[in-house]
């Protein structure tokens, strides 16, 4: 199994989390088999989102749809600060 832990700054939790909520279906769609959302306890625009995938394939796969050009607009009108953001993948033996 593989994990990709993605986290960044938003504009605004509230708006985040519900834009996140609505696309949550999909995400299986896109490889994903389990998915969480987190925020920061001191600071609750510090978002950190969890995404486990069968594989690595499927993992890179989604990286890589998450650089559509409709992926960056969908992320500005979450209110997320591209220039936060950090993704890694680790495999989960």
């Amino acid at each position: 199994m593989i994990t990709l832990m993605a986290r960044h700054h938003v504009d605004d939790w509230d708006t985040w989390f519900e834009l996140y909520q609505a696309q949550r279906g999909q995400l299986s769609q896109m490889g994903v088999t389990r998915e969480a959302a987190l925020r920061s306890s001191t600071d609750g625009n510090d978002v950190v989102v969890i995404h486990e995938f069968d594989s690595i394939e499927a993992a890179e796969e989604f990286l890589k749809a998450s650089e559509a050009p409709e992926m960056a607009e969908m992320m500005e009108a979450a209110g997320v600060q591209p220039q936060t953001m950090t993704m890694e993948l680790f495999d989960t033996l």
